[in-house]
């Protein structure tokens, strides 16, 4: 299986959700990833950290579920994406500018996109709490 889940904790205590991509995700497991965040899914609204490390590649149909996939609400999670390979960041980069995706980053190293996430769930503490 090209995408491993599993839930971690921020530094902050928040729940996270860590996906690691390894191989080439083909159509039907981009969309079975993307179906997990979707409402009603065991992820919902829960901030992800994508370590692609391992990524060899993402098929076309995979790249075309990515970019569908856009943030229509707040309730979208925040989402790092930590990309070493140059190819796959240059794609990663289009398909966001595509889909228009406001709570997404690419990050070089995992601790720098940890430390976003967590920064970003603190954020959104902060503004939920003066409300």
């Amino acid at each position: 299986m090209p995408i491993q889940v599993s839930v971690f904790q921020l530094p902050s205590g928040a729940r996270a959700v860590r996906a690691d991509c390894t191989g080439t995700i083909s159509h039907e497991e981009a969309a079975a990833w993307m179906s997990q965040g979707d409402p009603g899914g065991p992820f919902h609204g829960i901030p992800v950290l994508a370590l692609t490390l391992q990524l060899d590649g993402v098929t076309p149909g995979a790249r075309g579920v990515f970019a569908r996939r856009r943030d229509l609400t707040d309730r979208d999670p925040w989402t790092a994406v930590v990309i070493t390979n140059p190819i796959i960041r240059v794609t990663s980069n289009f398909v966001m500018r595509v889909a228009r995706t406001k709570k997404q980053r690419l990050f070089a190293t995992e601790q720098e996109a940890v430390l976003w996430l967590d920064e970003r769930i603190r954020e959104d503490a902060a503004r939920a709490a003066r409300l």
